[in-house]
């Protein structure tokens, strides 16, 4: 039977918009107010199912309790006794945001901040009244003609079944890209999980690809679980180390390392914008939206402006490590900057100067204390040890002050030093003579001093980038070096090609090491995993000689209050929680089997009482 002209209730069925795995959408006709609608209709094997039609009303009612002006207006929705199970909304002229940035590529990075920023404001006020949206994506959001965003779908996929949410008529319910490790692993949505999914679109705004890409389906759930992405630095140099820190942590493996919820990015992301002069995002976007060309070049001129600022005024107070992030992200906007180029040379040779005076100083003092020792001089009638400088290098103190102007290679930290993220590489400058090794020429020096250099220093070994995903999360400690600052789930560093030990270490786990391979070339990801604590379980039952069977180990109810269960958790599990099932059993009384949900390093007593057959 054709659906144009249909009525279903009080709105005529016009023209099909589009369709999925759930639903048919349809342009209608409210005949009673004579306003234009959108009517999404359920496929008929789910609006056949009396539970389905019970959570499409509770989500309705819910999502129509919430207000925002970015958020798609529910209407109305189907009785639970009607025919057709179906949903009607405002109807929104318009473009997804996918057709959208597929014509008009999101640049520069911080746009995809301000489309973000504002979906996470609409979604704050959802997560405010308890309602999670559980599958964004850029094609569940609409860009009105006026361009004004709006979000469309809220809770959609808990209509479903738990069985049915991965696969529906032949389609995935919850794109695979954007999805939340957490719901591939069958858990509950959160907050966080759609912060989660914000982050995958932030990456994919602010570099134009996918964070967790991949050839099929399978693949692209894999890679999300094991939670390994490229710095977004890397694909798109503009992207600022505050953005790439920021989409980090909304793509954090663990929902307790994210964002908790919408409000907090949406917070995150404001302070974001306004450092760098963007405060009305939603003039901003619909500025861009509705002339996206003349709004970029806008943009990047005022972007390029307040960088300029903030990098000189760090440069002015001797801040060289904090100028570089605002000049390098100048010159990835526009790189023949002449203001950005004539800032870096300066601050570089300001500080080749600074280096150069101090390692003279120290040469000088080296060389000093050569001719009172040639000259016979004594401080006193007693001879004391002269101390001598051997090598001009400088101090680890000066040598922090350099100024780290890449020339595209790796870093080169102390062996164990951690960086959470690696620093941009698009300095146009080349390093100087003598800087990084701090080596003043020979002819530079007193003749004295020239003993003390005679023997020219060992090059570094070439470092390459690592990244060690260890699950659940740890500290990290290379080769005996300095602990990592955090317990992370990524953590990437600079490391010489070879063998080195990883120390492994947190609140929930033992104390391990591993050893990893690292070579020169090719891909360098390592998979590690802490070994959780065991747990102590202990079972309090009626009757207590009943016998309790936890795996293959078995004792009396009574025993176990004296000797434990010694639980132990897989290692390098993706939480340091896990299900452990356990049986009771008595003559005489009902067998029960159960579940437990154990934390690692937990100790638990479990309380019960048999029945009778």
């Amino acid at each position: 039977m054709p659906n144009h002209g249909r009525l279903l209730g009080r709105y005529r069925l016009l023209e099909p918009l589009g369709s999925g795995g759930m639903s048919v959408v349809y342009k209608g006709l409210d005949t009673a107010l004579d306003r234009e609608v959108a009517v999404k209709v359920l496929h008929p094997h789910l609006a056949g199912r009396e539970e389905s039609r019970r959570r499409l009303a509770r989500e309705a009612r819910a999502v129509a309790r919430v207000h925002h002006p970015n958020i798609l207006e529910v209407f109305d929705f189907s009785a639970e006794d009607a025919q057709e199970a179906y949903l009607v909304t405002e109807y929104i002229r318009g473009q997804t945001l996918r057709q959208y940035m597929e014509a008009h590529p999101f640049s520069p990075p911080e746009v995809g901040a301000l489309v973000v920023q504002s979906l996470a404001g609409a979604l704050a006020q959802a997560h405010e009244a308890g309602v999670i949206h559980r599958d964004l994506k850029p094609e569940n959001v609409m860009v009105r003609e006026d361009g004004v965003l709006k979000v469309m779908d809220f809770g959609i996929a808990k209509i479903l079944d738990r069985d049915d949410r991965m696969t529906v008529t032949g389609a995935l319910v919850g794109s695979p890209a954007h999805m939340a490790p957490e719901i591939i692993e069958g858990h509950e949505a959160t907050p966080a999980s759609d912060v989660f999914s914000l982050g995958t679109m932030l990456y994919l705004f602010a570099t134009g690809r996918l964070p967790f890409s991949a050839p099929n389906a399978t693949a692209t759930l894999k890679r999300i679980l094991d939670g390994y992405f490229e710095d977004p630095r890397h694909r798109t140099p503009a992207v600022s180390d505050g953005l790439a820190h920021l989409i980090a942590r909304c793509l954090a493996r663990q929902p307790e390392a994210r964002y908790p919820d919408a409000g907090a990015l949406r917070d995150a992301l404001g302070e974001l914008l306004a450092s760098v002069g963007l405060v009305r995002v939603d003039e901003e976007l619909t500025t861009y939206f509705l002339d996206a060309e003349a709004a970029r070049a806008v943009l990047v001129q005022r972007l390029v402006h307040v960088l300029l600022e903030k990098g000189e005024a760090a440069v002015a107070r001797g801040a060289a490590v904090e100028a570089l992030g605002p000049l390098n992200q100048v010159l990835a906007l526009d790189g023949g900057n002449t203001r950005a180029l004539a800032t870096l040379a300066r601050l570089h040779r300001a500080t080749r100067r600074r280096n150069q005076a101090a390692l003279a100083r120290r040469v000088g003092l080296g060389a000093l204390a050569l001719g009172l020792v040639g000259t016979g001089v004594w401080w006193a009638q007693t001879p004391r040890p002269v101390h001598v400088e051997t090598a001009p290098h400088p101090s680890p103190e000066e040598r922090e002050a350099l100024p780290r102007l890449s020339t595209g290679e790796a870093p080169s930290p102390s062996p164990g030093e951690i960086s959470p993220l690696p620093q941009r590489a698009t300095s146009p400058l080349p390093l100087g003579e003598g800087q990084g090794e701090g080596i003043v020429p020979p002819t530079a020096l007193p003749a004295a001093g020239k003993a003390a250099v005679a023997q020219e220093p060992t090059p570094r070994p070439s470092l390459v980038p690592v990244t060690l995903l260890v699950r659940p999360f740890a500290f990290i400690a290379v080769d005996g070096g300095a602990r990592s600052d955090e317990e992370r789930q990524q953590h990437q560093l600079s490391l010489t090609p070879g063998s080195h030990s990883v120390q492994l270490s947190c609140a929930y786990c033992e104390d391990s090491e591993e050893r990893i391979e690292v070579s020169a070339g090719g891909e360098n990801v390592f998979r590690l995993g802490p070994q959780p604590r065991a747990s102590l379980v202990s079972f309090d039952f009626t009757p207590a000689e009943a016998t309790v069977r936890v795996g293959t180990e078995s004792r009396s109810a009574a025993a176990s209050l004296e000797q434990p269960f010694v639980v132990r958790s897989p290692k390098g599990a993706p939480s340091f929680q896990h299900r452990v099932t356990y049986e009771v059993s008595a003559p005489g009384f009902a067998t029960e089997r159960r579940e437990v949900l154990l934390e690692a390093g937990e100790t638990l007593t479990l309380r019960g009482t048999l029945s009778p057959e």
